[in-house]
C-alpha cells in the first residue's frame, strides 16, 4: 500500500494530539505546519502576564517533541490557504500537497465589533500578549510613582479584566496576589489600596459553565482578595485611557485585558461558519470537503444541542479521532462518529483557592486548588518545563513572591489633552456591582 501524505496544521493541542496518532501507523507520512517552532500550553498564560512564570517555561520546542516520531516532519510558516480542489495548502508563498488535511489552527479574540478593543486592549492569546501585559502593568507602576497628577495616578494603578469566564478569573485573582505579595513590598511609595483590579463581565455571573453555588465562591473569593467584581455590565468601547461601560460608567485605566471571547482563525479557501468555527460532520470532516478533518477551537460540531466549547480537551480528544477516522479511511473501515467526554472543569481562583467540577462532583477551596495544580502539571509538555514551573510554584507558595519581574519593553503611556477628558461624574471611583 502506498503510504498517503496527511498534513496538519497547528501545532497546538489539538494538532499535536493528531500527529501522534498518526505517527503510529506506517502507511502515512505527517507533515506539521505552524507559524511558531514551539507548542504553547496556553492555560498557563495569565502566570507569565502576571510575572509567575517565565516564557519558555510553557513553551516547548516542536521539533523535540517530534524526534520520536521519523515518519513526521515540521515545517514552520504562515499559512496562506488552503486549495481543496487541487489537494494543497499554500505556506509562504509555496504549496504543499496532501491526501488529508488536519486543520487545527486554533482561536483568537473576539472583540465582538466593539470599538476600541482591537486598537487599546491587549487579548491572551500568545507567548506576546502575555509579555505585553507584564510589561504594560509593571510600567504602569513605575510610571504612577513619578507622576504628580493624582488622576493619572489612579488611572495607571487601576487594571480593567473584561471578561468573566476562566481566563479572566485566573488573572484577575494573579494580579490580585501580584498586588498583595509583590507590589506592596516592591513600591513602597504606593499604599495596596491605590491598585485596582477591576473584573467586568457581561453576564449575570462568572464562569456561567459552572453551577451557581460554585459561581458565587469564586465572586466571594475575588471580592475578598480585593478585586472589584462587576456582572452584567456590558462594555460599549474601549479607549486609550479607560473603559466606558453601556450603562455610561467609565473606568480610567491605561490596562485594559480583554478576555471575552474567542472566535475561529479563518483560512482563505474553507468555509467559516459562526464566531468563525467551520461546521463539520460527526466524524469531524467538512461535508462537501471529505479530505479535510477539522478539529479543537475551529470545530463547529454540536453535542446534545450546544456547540462544544473552545477548551483544550475538546481538541486533544478531536485530534485522537479525526487522525484515527483517517487511518480508518485509508484501511478500508467505516469512519466513527466523534463524541466529546467531559471530564470536568477546573479554574484556579488564587492561593489555596480554586473552583472544580468531574462527573458531577462540586468541590471548591484548597482540595481543588491542589487537583488543578497536578492536573496542570501532568499535562505540561516536557519534563524540564514541569520541574521548572514546579519550583516556581513551589518558591512562591513559600516565598509570597513572583519571581518573574522584568521589564523587556518599557510602555509609553499617552497623556490626555485637558479637552479631552471624562467628566468627572462618569467616572468610577469605587467600582461596584
Amino acid at each position: 500500500m502506498a503510504t498517503r501524505h496527511v498534513v496538519v496544521l497547528g501545532a497546538g493541542f489539538g494538532g499535536l494530539s493528531a500527529v501522534k496518532h498518526l505517527a503510529r501507523d506506517r502507511s502515512v507520512h505527517v507533515t506539521l505546519i505552524d507559524r511558531n517552532n514551539y507548542h504553547l500550553f496556553q492555560p498557563l498564560l495569565y502566570q507569565v502576564a502576571t510575572a509567575g512564570l517565565e516564557a519558555p517555561q510553557i513553551a516547548w520546542p516542536i521539533r523535540a517533541i517530534l524526534r520520536r516520531y521519523p515518519r513526521v516532519r515540521f515545517w514552520m510558516g504562515n499559512v496562506d490557504s488552503v486549495d481543496p480542489l487541487d489537494k494543497r495548502v499554500w505556506v509562504d508563498g509555496k504549496a504543499i500537497s496532501y491526501d488529508y488535511l488536519v486543520v487545527s489552527v486554533g482561536s483568537t479574540s473576539h472583540d465582538y465589533g466593539i470599538p476600541g478593543v482591537r486598537e487599546n486592549a491587549i487579548p491572551l492569546k500568545s507567548l506576546g500578549d502575555a509579555m505585553r501585559i507584564r510589561d504594560r502593568v509593571l510600567s504602569a507602576v513605575e510610571e504612577a510613582v513619578r507622576t504628580t497628577d493624582p488622576a493619572r495616578r489612579r488611572a495607571l494603578l487601576t487594571f480593567v479584566v473584561v471578561g468573566g469566564g476562566p481566563t479572566g478569573v485566573e488573572l484577575a485573582g494573579a494580579l490580585a496576589e501580584l498586588k498583595r505579595h509583590v507590589l506592596a513590598r516592591d513600591y513602597p511609595e504606593v499604599a495596596s489600596e491605590e491598585i485596582r483590579i477591576v473584573l467586568v463581565e457581561a453576564t449575570d455571573r462568572l464562569l456561567g459553565y459552572l453551577s451557581p453555588s460554585l459561581s458565587a465562591y469564586t465572586r466571594r473569593t475575588l471580592e475578598q482578595m480585593g478585586v472589584a467584581v462587576m456582572t452584567s455590565r456590558a462594555v460599549s468601547e474601549v479607549t486609550p485611557f479607560g473603559v466606558c461601560l453601556r450603562d455610561g460608567t467609565f473606568i480610567p485605566s491605561y490596562v485594559v485585558i480583554w478576555t471575552a471571547g474567542v472566535t475561529g482563525i479563518a483560512l482563505p479557501g474553507l468555509p467559516a461558519g459562526r464566531n468563525g468555527r467551520i461546521a463539520t460532520t460527526p466524524e469531524l470532516y467538512i461535508p462537501d470537503l471529505p479530505d479535510i478533518y477539522v478539529v479543537g477551537d475551529l470545530n463547529g460540531l454540536e453535542q446534545d444541542g450546544k456547540t462544544l466549547p473552545q477548551v483544550a480537551p475538546v481538541a486533544m480528544q478531536q485530534g485522537a479521532w479525526a487522525a484515527r477516522n483517517i487511518l480508518r479511511r485509508i484501511h478500508g473501515k467505516p469512519q466513527l462518529p466523534f463524541r466529546y467526554r467531559d471530564k470536568g472543569n477546573l479554574a484556579t481562583i488564587g492561593r489555596k483557592h480554586a473552583v472544580g467540577e468531574v462527573k458531577g462532583l462540586r468541590f471548591s477551596g484548597y482540595l481543588a486548588w491542589l487537583t488543578w495544580l497536578a492536573v496542570h502539571i501532568y499535562y505540561l509538555t516536557g519534563f524540564r518545563n514541569r520541574l521548572m514551573v514546579l519550583s516556581n510554584w513551589i518558591y512562591s507558595y513559600f516565598t509570597y513572591d513572583f519571581a518573574v519581574r522584568v521589564i523587556h519593553h518599557r510602555h509609553q503611556f499617552p497623556c490626555q489633552a485637558e479637552e479631552e477628558a471624562v467628566p468627572a461624574q462618569q467616572m468610577l471611583e469605587t467600582p461596584t456591582d
